[in-house]
């Protein structure tokens, strides 16, 4: 079982961090590990002013729970959640392509991975 939910930011100019600090344990700042012990009291949402079902009714602390005790609602609530954040990445491409601006998107994108696997890597 999985436990991993989406977290990179759907605008790439947006470069402020979701929910404070980016999980690097994974060694990876796209996604976090909800099973973790650190997510046990953290009452907000997955990423803030998402609005998928999950991150409008859930909190990390009750996912944490939910994935610890083996409850398939787990997997169905981050299933939501990953799904829509997908969803909202692809929107941004899509609206880049229209305004002309995909290779600046894409420019943007990969220095932002770029950075962030390297400062995981530290």
């Amino acid at each position: 079982m999985g436990g991993f939910a989406l977290i990179f930011p759907i605008d790439m100019v947006e470069r402020e961090m979701q929910n404070g600090v980016f999980d690097s344990s994974a060694g990876d700042s796209a996604k976090i590990n909800l099973r973790a012990t650190t997510y046990r009291k953290d009452m907000s949402r997955i990423v803030d002013g998402c609005t998928c079902f999950t991150c409008q009714n859930h909190t990390r602390a009750y996912l944490n729970h939910l994935i610890n005790v083996h409850e398939m609602l787990a997997q169905i609530l981050l299933e939501i959640h990953n799904t829509h954040h997908y969803l909202r990445f692809f929107r941004s491409i899509r609206e880049a392509i229209k305004a002309g601006e995909f290779d600046i998107f894409w420019k943007q994108f990969v220095e932002n991975r770029r950075s962030q696997i390297a400062a995981a890597a530290m």
